[in-house]
């Protein structure tokens, strides 16, 4: 199951964004340069109280003299709400009831969807007392909160946590690959392939893909989740709000699989926006695999890996497979991958064999000597899987130069023999 989405909805200089920053705990967004895409619109995810969740920062809520305030609240808030488990409405509480809060209320109300309401400017004690004022929106309780200060946030967290849907536990162990990628590549010709019938629509037309309908699938012994990346619920009316929510149900995606085959056009190079979801994934820890659909049509693979190889620096230690989803060609390798670059994003790796690959890559190239006093490097063990995790002691951890720190992670990469999974390496200091 998806970390569960939360949409900050509001009018304009109420705070939403103030309050995004304080959820997140200054994460980077996810989104917030995506072409096409309204600037002030970010995702990121966030945790509170052992729980997961994103956060979607709504701007362009703003009910202009020109436009009907209706329309614009309809369109904007309509798709925020509609992707969302829950919202956080934030209202002026230095202001106190606007009429756009009443209609922002009612459309909430109507959605059925569970909301917070976060009276925000509490940093003023008149506001702290006068938060009652807006029990006229009949949303429930009124939390007093200052987005700047930090102040009520842990309460307005806590009752937004409450309303969260909880995650479920799989009865079955299965590997979960989730196939993303741009519009029109592929996506559920390759789903329907894996699967073996037509689960999905597929279409020439992009972003026909509805919900996510999840496949179970064996191969040999083996049990694998399909995770598709499913569209919008409706049709967006512009396509920036498309590719805006698109994208979110994407890092949703992510979010929920243990590998993810990100599918490119063997026609094109590959795009900014191709190396930035294969980046995502590389960061937030799964297991990558590339997939280069369109084999059929003849593109030159030498000329297209060449490309990906200098232009997304990961890619030598990720498996790039050429297929083609319309004719199955080279299909029928991508679960046994899958299932290999599960298995070594779990692996337990024996302490002994760690210290023996570290002292190997030690002992091709020295360690520098920073400053004139030698870097020494005692000892290794593994602290996490899912991505694997090592910790390295060593005597001057802040000294190591960033060159040698690639080094010794490119050299455990290869000598692990890991493939299409991040490796994250912490020093630690000791003395001896």
């Amino acid at each position: 199951m998806a970390a569960p989405t939360v949409a900050i909805i509001g009018r304009v200089n109420v705070g939403k964004s103030t309050l995004f920053n304080r959820i997140v705990g200054g994460s980077s967004a996810i989104v917030s340069d995506f072409p096409g895409v309204t600037r002030d619109r970010n995702i990121a995810l966030a945790s509170w109280a052992g729980h997961d969740f994103f956060v979607v920062d709504t701007g362009g809520l703003v009910p202009g003299s020109e436009d009907p305030m209706q329309s614009a609240i309809e369109r904007q808030v309509g798709f925020a709400i509609e992707e969302s488990d829950a919202v956080i409405l934030v209202v002026d509480g230095s202001s106190g009831p606007h009429p756009f809060d009443a209609t922002a209320a009612d459309l909430i109300r109507r959605s059925g969807r569970p909301v917070v309401l976060a009276v925000n400017k509490g940093e003023s004690q008149r506001v702290m007392h006068s938060a009652h004022e807006f029990y006229c929106l009949g949303l429930g309780e009124p939390i007093a909160v200052s987005a700047l200060h930090g102040t009520g946030s842990g309460d307005l967290l806590d009752a937004l946590v409450a309303l969260l849907p909880r995650e479920e536990h799989e009865e079955v162990e299965a590997v979960s690959l989730a196939i993303v990628g741009k519009p029109n590549v592929g996506k559920s010709s390759l789903y329907n392939r894996l699967a073996g019938a037509e689960r999905g629509i597929v279409s020439e037309v992009p972003g026909t893909t509805r919900d996510a309908t999840d496949t179970m699938v064996h191969w040999k012994d083996r049990v694998f989740r399909l995770v598709d990346t499913a569209g919008l619920r409706r049709t967006a009316r512009r396509m920036e709000d498309l590719e805006f929510y698109s994208t979110l149900r994407t890092w949703k995606s992510l979010d929920r699989s243990d590998v993810v085959l990100v599918l490119m056009d063997g026609n094109e190079p590959p795009s900014v926006q191709d190396l930035r979801i294969a980046g995502k994934a590389w960061e937030m820890g799964r297991g990558l695999i590339i997939g280069v659909n369109k084999l059929d049509l003849g593109f030159d693979r030498k000329v297209w890996l060449d490309a990906l190889l200098d232009r997304f620096h990961p890619a030598r230690w990720v498996p790039v497979m050429f297929f083609s989803a319309l004719t199955g060609a080279g299909v029928g390798r991508i679960l046994p991958m899958a299932a290999r670059v599960s298995d070594d994003r779990a692996m337990a790796l024996p302490t002994s064999e760690i210290n023996r690959k570290l002292e190997e890559a030690i002992e091709a190239v020295q360690p520098p000597s920073p400053k004139g006093k030698p870097l020494r490097f005692f000892y290794a063990t593994q602290i996490t899987s899912k991505p694997p995790r090592l910790l390295i002691f060593t005597n001057r951890p802040d000294e190591i130069p960033e060159h040698y720190r690639r080094y010794i992670d490119n050299a455990m990469r290869e000598l692990l023999g890991l493939k299409g999974v991040p490796l994250r390496i912490i020093y630690r200091k000791r003395e001896h």
